[in-house]
């Protein structure tokens, strides 16, 4: 059962990075590779597929099956969550079908077949408004970004196993100045930042902080990689760890300097104007720059715990002991 429930999430999470919105209209294959069908990990499998999409007003729905096996409807909230087929808005047997999403709102499908939607073939999506376009203009830094680690999940015992955190993080371009956020329940949960050998092995035996109170917002302030975990028993071993890998910020390249003059045509031959001696500007009154060991991004209000602050806990315990 555990085995079947990891392919399912793995095979839905994995179409995510695919599938990302963009301004311009969408199709999103329904499920990913697994297509429209009993799913072997029951509901869960398309719940979690839907909850890594953006669902948008002009977008479409691809349901993926094999024609005479299995078929969508279109139905209502309650026909949806009672798994009945009597009246469907509508309905289509031939694969593959599409569903054009019209307008915003909430969307819900099953399959009509006999126990098809009880077994866990059934769809919820949420679709929102066309986004607005942006007029075009001068490129920008770009702005950190805060990440929920793991979406509405969070940070627990994953329903597919490791495979489930990974496939969100590759959903993610990470970068210095971005922050992960770790919600978990107080007293249930921790989140370890670990070495790359503990994470591997979940063999708990050194960690490089740990942290029980939730929410745990961890600031990227430098490039490579990060591991986190949980040192609850077992749940690592059952999926509840982390990897990424964080690139420099993305910033716009400087523009180039102006060309310079060409040189006058050869048969000038007047003596160029004398040029002024340079007037040497006045002493700068601002303020010295920041001494180079001042972190490139930082954070105003919240609880944020950044990787220097924690490898510095570390080598003062260290130290101590």
């Amino acid at each position: 059962m555990a085995r079947t429930i990891i392919l399912a999430i793995a095979v839905t999470a994995s179409m995510a990075s695919l599938l990302q919105n963009t301004a311009a209209e969408t199709t999103h294959v329904v499920g990913g590779d697994l297509g429209w069908q009993i799913p072997p990990g029951g509901a869960i499998a398309y719940v979690t597929w839907a909850s890594m999409q953006t669902f948008s007003v002009g977008d479409i729905l691809l349901f993926n099956f094999t024609t005479g096996q299995q078929d969508v409807a279109s139905v209502t909230k309650e026909a949806y969550e009672n798994c009945n087929p009597a009246s469907p808005i509508s309905r289509k047997t031939t694969g593959p079908a599409e569903f054009s999403l019209e307008a915003a709102g909430d969307y819900y499908f099953i399959c009509t077949l006999e126990l098809h939607c009880t077994l866990g073939q059934k769809l919820a999506i949420h679709v929102t408004g066309p986004a607005p376009q942006p007029s075009p203009g001068p490129s920008l830094p770009r702005t950190p970004v805060n990440y929920t680690v793991g979406g509405n999940i969070g940070w627990a015992i994953p329903p597919g196993g490791a495979l489930f955190y990974a496939s969100w993080a590759s959903f993610y371009s990470f970068f210095v100045c971005d922050t992960l956020v770790f919600n978990f329940a107080n007293g249930t949960q921790d989140v370890a930042i670990v070495p790359k050998d503990v994470y591997e092995t979940c063999n708990i035996n050194s960690t490089i902080a740990v942290f029980t109170s939730s929410p745990v917002k961890i600031t990227l302030k430098f490039p490579g990689e990060y591991y986190f975990t949980s040192t609850y028993l077992s749940h690592c071993s059952l999926g509840q760890r982390l990897a990424i890998n964080v690139t420099g910020t993305s910033t716009p390249a400087p523009a180039a300097p102006p060309p310079l003059p060409p040189p006058p045509p050869p048969g000038n031959r007047t003596s160029p104007a004398p040029v002024p001696p340079p007037v040497q500007p006045p002493p700068s009154r601002q303020p010295p720059p920041p001494p180079a060991s001042v972190a490139p991004c930082q954070v105003v209000g919240g609880f944020y715990i950044t990787i220097l602050s924690i490898i510095a806990v570390a080598l003062i315990s260290s130290s101590v002991e």
